[in-house]
């Protein structure tokens, strides 16, 4: 029951932190800005929550879930506000970005303190976000946490799709080349800035009723969990190809991060050695891609000696290599037949609704992006194939319509 409980707690946490991963991963993998604002951000988030309910508390459950859900839109805006200024310091005033969120933090700590009047923590009454399922607390964060996290994984897919959030990638990815085509790169990186301090101020309000208490100091160190929860998430589920799959293993990572936590504390360690931990853990996964390649020229080096050497297993590594290139054909043929059809099914169906012909439009550009990934080059000459073949099969389809009607 112990280890149960152990593990559903570091679930727990896991998901309500996850939030400030994703904050975290906005501005470190998509718009590459080192920001600092974060621990203030989380703490501001937490403080205001706190203070919000506790000046409205109310016995009748209704009006409590109702201030709970106006404390989160408040902190949202406030993230906001606080990923705001870092913004301007930054692209108006050309401030460096690590500095930038140097002088927000610094500003936040004396406004938390004026939140909480003077106070430096701020009990957290009334039960938490997750009093409304009416089950043992540990299972409806749980519940509540895990709903959390997948809408947040929709809307973020959704904006990131958008011409906005593509155009903050691009800023991120190359910002000389984004404002080459027209993008306000300044007006991006605000943006971006705003809506990750939103997600990490949310993330401090849920932390703080999860545990109920807020502190002016319960953001210290909040940007290491949320570089260890992306850099652990990338290691164990590589997302090159799907951004979805890229924001879930934020939140994966931050649930692995957790339950080491818990059973870290379980083990009877002192929590002050959970920083060192978290070092050893971020290290040992930065590493990973370093030692999985030394072990691949290993294999590679022990392959070719083996095959000079014996004959028998040359005659296994060619077979095993021929059934290798097989099966990559056999995808290869696939992802253009699935295009293909895809593609036909666009300039054919006439009676498709215009939320069905979205999404068909959508799925053809992730398999045309994932097929491009995989051949390079090579696949503008597919794609051109694939295009002059559909043109071939829709004139000889309006030929023999033609042909019909005569």
């Amino acid at each position: 029951m112990v280890f149960v409980n152990t593990l559903v707690s570091g679930v727990d946490q896991g998901l309500l932190y996850a939030v400030l991963a994703l904050g975290v991963y906005i501005t470190y993998r998509l718009l590459d800005f080192a920001d600092l604002t974060c621990e203030g951000s989380f703490s501001m988030g937490a403080m205001l929550s706190a203070v919000i309910i506790a000046n409205n508390t109310n016995t009748d459950p209704a009006v409590s879930a109702i201030m709970r859900i106006v404390a989160a839109f408040t902190v949202i805006f406030a993230g906001a506000a606080a990923g705001l200024v870092t913004g301007i310091l930054n692209t108006k005033f050309k401030i460096p970005p690590i500095l930038s969120g140097i002088l927000t933090l610094t500003m936040l700590t004396s406004i938390n303190i004026l939140i909480g009047a003077g106070r430096a923590s701020i009990p957290v009454v009334g039960g938490n976000f997750a009093s409304w399922l009416q089950l043992p607390a540990m299972y409806a964060v749980l519940i509540s946490g895990l709903l959390i996290g997948a809408i947040l994984i929709g809307v973020l897919y959704w904006f990131f799709g958008t011409e906005m959030g593509a155009s903050i990638r691009a800023t991120g990815a190359n910002e000389k080349m984004a404002r080459a085509q027209g993008i306000n790169t300044s007006a991006k990186k605000i943006i971006a800035l705003m809506l990750s301090n939103a997600l990490i101020a949310l993330s401090g309000a849920l932390v703080s009723q999860y545990m109920g208490t807020a502190t002016v100091t319960l953001g210290t160190g909040s940007i290491v969990i949320g570089l260890a929860a992306i850099v652990i998430g990338e290691t164990l589920i590589p997302s090159k190809r799907s951004f979805a799959v890229a924001l879930l293993s934020v939140i994966i990572g931050s649930i692995i991060y957790y339950i080491i936590y818990q059973f870290v504390i379980l083990a009877g360690l002192p929590s002050d050695y959970i920083k060192l931990i978290t070092a050893i853990i971020i290290v040992l996964a930065l590493c990973l891609p370093m030692i999985k390649t030394f072990f691949i020229k290993i294999g590679k080096k022990a392959d070719t000696y083996l095959r000079g050497k014996y004959a028998g297993y040359n005659a296994y590594a060619i077979k095993r290599d021929e059934k290798a290139a097989a099966r990559k054909e056999e995808r290869k043929q696939k992802a253009i037949e699935d295009i293909k059809a895809l593609q036909l099914m666009l300039h054919e169906d006439g009676s498709l609704t215009p939320f069905k012909r979205k999404l068909a439009e959508a799925r053809l550009a992730r398999k045309k992006e994932k097929f491009e990934m995989k051949e390079g080059v090579k696949a503008l000459a597919v794609f051109d194939l694939i295009d002059r073949e559909t043109e071939e099969i829709q004139a000889e389809k309006a030929g023999e319509g033609g042909a019909d009607n005569a």
